[in-house]
């Protein structure tokens, strides 16, 4: 009996070291395997804020977009149920959390991450461009559009003080960036980026303060042995040739020194929103290299989530992504399947701003030609495949791009540019943040 209990006690000490790695710095115990989540773009807006049916206001607001507000609600409790399945250590929430900074919808997110922090997993946010000072924080009740309480820097960072803000190892004093340790020996650093002074902007960018403080950040990290994590709501890199040119406000100012400055100093991984798009790309520089991990909208087509797993041990990034699916909601047709319904919704929508944006300034394409053509058709399948990542086209989008460029070469270069996905793949992927190395899994 007592050389049983020897052998028992033997295995558990064994399973314990596997499990464990050891922090230099500070001999703190760092456990070999870590899991998060990450979700982007949430766009959540409370079904208290707006009557059914939509009144003229809110339809209005809608057909100019391509997201999935009325139904985010919906969106948002499937996937919140899908990470209290998962267990993950923390989840990472990349910007956007409001339709437009409504602070109801903020204090009610709130409220529904601390019912996740209650079982144990972590939520860290950092603001996107529709979060703070927005002008577009209306509710939608009967017929009327009414202005509501929005919310400012400081508000945030009180309201998310349970998702970084309290807790934070360190914060910039000019932003809303900060660092959080939410598991031993792995920091996770946010970056704010964004434009909100005095009132919200779509563009981004690194101010040269805070840019001095993530700097610090980095060095730190290496300093104290820590395996650091980056995420921020704007791209860090362009996703397809020619984003910055054809997007310019979904990709940092500045990012081609900004990327290579980071790359260089040893951040290798930021995890990223904004374009709604589910894709990663690579930026190799002199002495380095960057991962930007782009995560789709949970209100987006095809609303996706990832799942990584971090090896502390051989220092690698294990991804898998997953599509919210099975939402009910009374605008979703019975028999149609919410992966379908999200899909048809980013189609006409995207085809309505495709219209729009081909028929203005600078292409001003005579409405006439664009339905001929079928240009908006062309586009929007394009960034319909794009927000899918890992995209190809076919004969017939080939045919289709050759269309474009006939008839307006800089923009069918851009076309291609979508299609042509960047390296590596982007849905399922383990990254080595050692080597730089990525393969599918």
């Amino acid at each position: 009996m007592k050389t049983n209990s020897l052998s028992y006690l033997f295995c558990l000490l064994c399973l314990i070291l596997t499990s464990c790695t050891k922090s230099d710095s500070d001999n703190t115990v760092v456990p070999a395997s870590v899991k998060f989540m990450v979700i982007s773009d949430i766009h959540y807006f409370d079904p208290s804020l707006f009557t059914v049916p939509l009144n003229a206001y809110f339809q209005g607001y809608l057909a100019a977009d391509r997201k999935l507000i009325v139904e985010s609600s919906a969106i948002l409790q499937n996937v919140l149920t899908s990470v209290t399945a998962e267990k993950p250590d923390f989840l990472l929430i990349t910007g956007d959390l409001t339709k437009d900074g409504e602070k109801f919808d903020h204090q009610a997110l709130a409220i529904l991450f601390k019912a996740l922090s209650d079982k144990g997993i972590k939520v860290l946010v950092i603001p996107g461009n529709h979060d703070i000072n927005s002008t577009a924080s209306f509710s939608y009740k009967q017929s009327a559009q009414t202005k509501i309480d929005n919310v400012s820097a400081t508000d945030f960072a009180s309201i998310y003080a349970n998702c970084g803000y309290g807790t934070a190892v360190e914060r910039d004093p000019n932003s809303l960036s900060y660092v959080s340790e939410p598991v031993n020996g792995v920091w996770i650093l946010g970056i704010d980026a964004c434009h909100y002074s005095p009132t919200s902007e779509t563009a981004g960018s690194i101010s040269a303060t805070t840019l001095t403080w993530v700097k610090s950040v980095v060095e730190k990290s290496k300093q104290q042995n820590k395996i650091l994590i980056s995420m921020m709501h704007h791209g860090l890199i362009e996703h397809f040739s020619g984003q910055s040119t054809l997007f310019p406000e979904y990709v940092i100012s500045d990012w081609q020194n900004v990327s290579t400055t980071l790359a260089d100093l040893g951040l290798n991984v930021i995890f990223t929103g904004h374009f709604h798009a589910q894709d990663i790309t690579k930026k190799t520089s002199a002495s380095g290299f960057v991962f930007d991990i782009e995560t789709g909208s949970t209100v987006t087509s095809p609303c996706p989530y990832r799942i990584v797993t971090l090896n502390t041990v051989s220092k690698s990034l294990n991804i898998t992504s997953k599509k919210i699916d099975g939402v009910t909601y009374s605008t979703i047709p019975s028999g149609t399947g919410f992966q379908q319904y999200a899909k048809d919704y980013l189609s006409t929508g995207m085809k309505t701003i495709s219209y729009y944006m081909l028929s203005t300034p600078p292409y001003s394409i005579p409405g006439a030609s664009i339905t001929a053509l079928q240009l908006d058709r062309i586009m929007a399948n394009a960034f319909v495949a794009h927000y899918t990542g890992d995209e190809t086209p076919s004969a017939a989008d080939n045919t289709d791009i050759q269309t474009v460029k006939a008839m307006i070469p800089t923009l069918g270069g851009a076309l291609q540019g979508v299609w042509s996905d960047l390296a590596p793949g982007d849905n399922n992927i383990t990254i080595n943040l050692t080597t730089g190395t990525a393969t599918a899994n």
